[in-house]
């Protein structure tokens, strides 16, 4: 809500009053997609299932994809450049603390009335009515997304919407044209869009923290700078398009083989002598995160611990851009190798292993066959299999797989 007016403190008290607890009812919540109704799922499903496609990256909601490019006054027909935002995530302003980000057309004033508003990513709409006061229409919709072994969800939120061309329930595409640019329904405010990311799912369309004496550090914990999160998600990947698809689950000693989305074999494995996710070099731990084959060997090895391979290797880029960004905060690894690392994580390459949090992390046999009700923390931080099963996923698994680890 960007006024370009600015009005007493009494006509502003009574416009908070009057306007946010408009469209209180909280937004149509969808079924949670690691959770369906009767049989709870085991980590795999949970982590795979979902009833309408996560989001492969996330783009800007007016202009083009880079919130960039030209657009016409439809009043006047004159065309303008460029997009800016007039107020900022969490600025203090007139209104109190600023929920999101508001978008408006360089051309300024009502230039951009009327132009498309489209969805930041796939998902589904949660929300899509006329809300009054200050807020007029709004549009709602939840996405999920991959970050690293996690499966994410955020609530995007479109307001002072002229006409909405979308309704609750409907399946939308990154991209789709879901609404055109309005204005509030009193016309107090300019021409914009009013865009909010939301981590808390449960609030009301028109909550206003604000209003509820919240302050900036409890806006961060609920909602997310828009162009922020948008610029370090613009590609994101997505397991169930992958041809070639490995989970491990280190509670359940468990691995799944996905070829073209579908489930093709369950196998044992072993893990690190240590339990927990893997931090540092020599700490003798199995990683967790998303990673990626990068080379794969079969036949002899070299060296004094040649017979644990069991004759087959494949290796994946651990560390990630995740791990790397850890590193960094926590002063283990330098900004250099942190950006080294995302860089060739992102291209599914090789990644730095001659820092601290360590390297030649895959999957390999063993120097005998191991009993599953013996131990199974076996490696100095590898996913052990069962020899027979190395020998059948070697040829199935190719380099550029996506492999995750719980």
């Amino acid at each position: 809500m960007a006024p370009e007016k600015r009005f007493s403190a009494l006509l502003m008290l009574m416009i908070i009053i009057g306007a946010f607890d408009a469209c209180s009812p909280k937004p149509q919540s969808s079924q949670n997609p690691s959770v369906t109704s009767g049989t709870p799922q085991n980590v795999f499903d949970a982590f795979l299932n979902s009833d309408f496609t996560p989001a492969d990256g996330f783009d800007f909601a007016v202009g083009d994809a880079d919130g960039k490019g030209s657009y016409v006054d439809k009043a006047t027909g004159v065309s303008y450049e460029g997009w800016y935002i007039a107020v900022q995530f969490a600025e203090d302003y007139s209104l109190g603390i600023h929920t999101g980000e508001d978008w408006n057309g360089n051309g300024r004033g009502n230039t951009d009335l009327g132009q498309d508003v489209h969805t930041i990513a796939n998902g589904r709409v949660i929300f899509a009515q006329n809300c009054g006061r200050l807020w007029g229409n709004v549009v709602m919709i939840e996405h999920i997304y991959y970050e690293n072994n996690r499966l994410e969800k955020i609530i995007s939120e479109y307001a002072h919407l002229n006409e909405i061309k979308v309704k609750a329930g409907e399946i939308v595409r990154r991209r789709q044209v879901i609404a055109t640019i309005g204005q509030d329904p009193e016309k107090l405010f300019a021409a914009h869009l009013h865009l909010e990311l939301r981590l808390d799912k449960s609030l009301a369309p028109t909550y206003w923290p604000s209003s509820e004496g919240k302050d900036k550090a409890w806006l961060r914990e609920h909602y997310t700078a828009p162009t922020n999160f948008i610029r370090a998600h613009r590609t994101l990947p997505v397991p169930q398009q992958e041809r070639t698809l490995v989970l491990v689950d280190q509670e359940s000693y468990k691995a799944r083989l996905y070829q073209q989305g579908k489930l093709k074999s369950e196998y044992d494995v072993s893990f690190g002598q240590a339990k927990g996710q893997k931090l540092v070099e020599g700490d003798n731990k199995t990683p967790k995160g998303m990673y990626f084959v990068i080379q794969k060997h079969r036949g002899e090895f070299s060296g004094p611990y040649a017979e644990y391979y069991g004759g087959h290797w494949i290796k994946i880029n651990y560390p990630n851009k995740y791990d790397a960004q850890r590193g960094n905060t926590e002063k283990i690894i330098s900004e250099g190798q942190q950006n080294s690392i995302k860089e060739a994580w992102e291209k599914r390459g090789p990644t730095l292993e001659n820092t601290k949090l360590g390297g030649g992390i895959g999957f390999h046999g063993w120097n005998k066959e191991w009993d599953n009700s013996g131990p199974r923390h076996l490696s100095w931080g590898c996913v052990v299999m069962h020899i027979s099963d190395i020998r059948e996923i070697f040829d199935v698994i190719p380099v550029g797989a996506m492999v995750v680890i719980f």
